[in-house]
């Protein structure tokens, strides 16, 4: 009989178990930020005094040869992108969101807007590519940014999906586009740039 129960008690154990897990993987997200961090207060390096406010670029001075060609790089994308300007938006928004980048999500606030994302879509951004509200394609762009983010690796669904309307060529420009914007939020964040006032960065509710 001790047996018996021991073995019955085991099963209701394991059951739970097995049912917590489903719970719990049933509540975790697609994909995860990075780990929360308390961002800056102030740059981390010394400025000049004339700067101004926001002072970003200043943080790496075009008077060096590496930030001036890291400008050049990371500007292109911007001014030359060849994917429509909305489609651009939701790829960097997307990544601000996952890599806490309060800089770049304040400045694309706004240049999102102007490109043409409704406040209401850019504050879906944070929910993902699975919640109500998107196009089709919206969310194969919101994936390419997950997929990039979580494995460094456009999944063949994602991939095909992107090229049913874009070019060889604006295939590698996601790519680069997410990963650029990466890289910006790592110096942003590292540094210590401040947005100019009047500038809102990631929804209260994201927390860093």
């Amino acid at each position: 009989m001790r047996r018996i129960g021991l073995a019955v008690a085991v099963v209701i154990v394991g059951g739970a178990l097995a049912v917590g897990a489903a719970v719990a993987s049933a509540q975790e997200p697609g994909v995860s930020r990075v780990a929360p961090f308390e961002h800056l207060g102030a740059p981390r390096i010394t400025l000049p005094d004339d700067v101004g406010e926001g002072p970003m670029r200043e943080l790496c001075p075009d008077g060096t040869e590496m930030c001036q060609r890291y400008w050049d790089y990371t500007g292109f994308f911007v001014r030359n992108a060849t994917i429509p300007t909305r489609d651009r938006e939701i790829l960097i928004l997307r990544t601000a969101w996952l890599s806490r980048g309060d800089y770049i999500w304040g400045r694309h606030d706004v240049i999102g807007q102007e490109a043409g994302l409704t406040p209401e879509e850019i504050r879906r951004v944070t929910a993902g590519a699975d919640v109500a509200g998107w196009g089709d394609f919206d969310r194969t762009l919101l994936r390419a940014a997950d997929e990039l983010h979580a494995s460094r690796f456009v999944s063949h669904p994602t991939w095909a999906a992107l090229a049913e309307r874009y070019t060889e060529h604006q295939l590698v420009e996601v790519v680069l586009i997410v990963g650029n914007y990466t890289q910006l939020a790592m110096f942003q964040n590292s540094l210590g740039a401040q947005l100019p006032p009047g500038f809102d960065g990631l929804p209260a509710e994201g927390g860093h």
